[in-house]
């Protein structure tokens, strides 16, 4: 008897017991939202000095698999209320334009009235800005490219982002929990088919498109509807899908010799299910104790709170502040490996301190009119 107790004590620690509410602000998951901004940052501002830190571009995937989860879930809650469409639509809004929009303004108009070299291809900005002001740059990558200057190419993901944001709560207010999956698992074989296929554009469309990277969005919407539907599925499946996805990632890092493995598209759908077994884990009350320390962490928190001002300012103070700073203390400090840690942890804290400003004048100031704007549940 004891025995059978033992081993099922131990099976029942291998799946996730789910506790959710989405009628709660689940800390959790800005702990979640903290460890995508966090890898995030490392790539950008370590990842060419230590080659451990480029797999943080694996970050953006996380974005994509969480936004899936949470959207899904808020209009899957909401499509029976009345004003369904117009209290997402300006939620979305006020949490997304208003610092957007800013930094697409200083970058284009602002920077170069101080710098007429800051921006090397603003021509190119300037000749293409339509597609940035609303957010459709990342199919211009996919016809043409990425244009040479870094300062605003990162801003494909959120392209991707916000055109699910117009799509997917037509398709979730129209079909049925049961459709709405199936809907999403052919949105996961779309994205492998064309990441595969020989299409006559640029090769950057297979990690800038917004079709052949909807598979992450898919996933995380297929977590919201089965927590919601058949949660057993979940807590029965998520630790094995987790497992091979593991092993999938271990055999490319191994194949490669190196985290940096964005050019093997198939393995873009294994990091999904990874992070979408990781917000399964993380909403769990059996959760690891590893796994706890992390997402019950309030710095992971921290920067999940900040993570949507950290992700548009970090990439332009990276790009203008460190070299500057660099040129400045380069002759005091040795070795150079060190000068460029220390100058990219100086503008990591630069990012932040922009960030909590950001959200204490603009964003929550913004985030505020919903209280006004928003139509109360009847």
């Amino acid at each position: 008897m004891p025995q059978i107790s033992l081993s099922t004590n131990r099976a029942t620690a291998l799946k996730p017991a789910i506790s959710y509410n989405s009628s709660l602000h689940i800390k959790q998951l800005d702990a979640v939202r903290g460890c995508a901004i966090l890898l995030v940052l490392l790539y950008h501002f370590y990842g060419e000095y230590a080659g451990v830190f480029n797999i943080g571009w694996t970050g953006v995937d996380l974005f994509f698999v969480l936004s899936g989860f949470l959207i899904t879930g808020i209009l899957t809650d909401s499509k029976q209320q009345a004003s369904y469409f117009k209290n997402f639509y300006i939620k979305r809004v006020l949490r997304i334009f208003p610092i957007y929009f800013i930094v697409i303004g200083i970058i284009l108009y602002l920077v170069p009235l101080f710098s007429s070299t800051a921006i090397p291809d603003l021509p190119y900005y300037h000749n293409h800005q339509g597609w940035f002001w609303t957010y459709f740059q990342n199919w211009l990558f996919t016809i043409k490219g990425f244009p040479d200057d870094r300062v605003l190419r990162y801003t494909w993901s959120l392209c991707i982002e916000e055109q699910f944001y117009m799509f997917w709560p037509f398709i979730i207010y129209k079909f049925s929990a049961k459709n709405i999956l199936r809907i999403s698992i052919g949105f996961i074989v779309l994205a492998n088919v064309l990441r595969l296929l020989p299409l006559p554009v640029d090769n950057n469309y297979i990690y800038v498109n917004t079709f052949a990277r909807i598979d992450a969005l898919s996933v995380g919407a297929l977590i919201a509807i089965l927590i919601r539907t058949r949660k057993e599925l979940l807590e029965k499946y998520a630790t094995m899908i987790m497992l091979v996805s593991v092993i999938a990632l271990l055999g490319n890092i191994a194949y490669t010799r190196s985290t940096f493995f964005m050019n093997l598209y198939p393995v873009y759908t294994f990091i999904a299910l990874f992070f979408g077994g990781l917000i399964v884990w993380s909403l769990s009350s059996n959760a690891p104790r590893p796994l706890q320390l992390i997402v019950n962490n309030p710095v992971f928190m921290f920067f999940g709170k900040y993570s949507y001002g950290l992700y548009l300012y970090h990439v332009p103070i990276h790009l203008w502040l460190t070299p500057w700073l660099f040129k400045i203390v380069q002759s005091y400090i040795h070795p150079a490996l060190w000068n460029k840690l220390l100058i990219s942890s100086a503008g990591l804290l630069v990012a932040i301190a922009v960030s909590v400003i950001s959200f204490r004048f603009i964003e929550t100031p913004f985030l505020n009119l919903k209280k006004k704007l928003i139509v109360k549940r009847k």
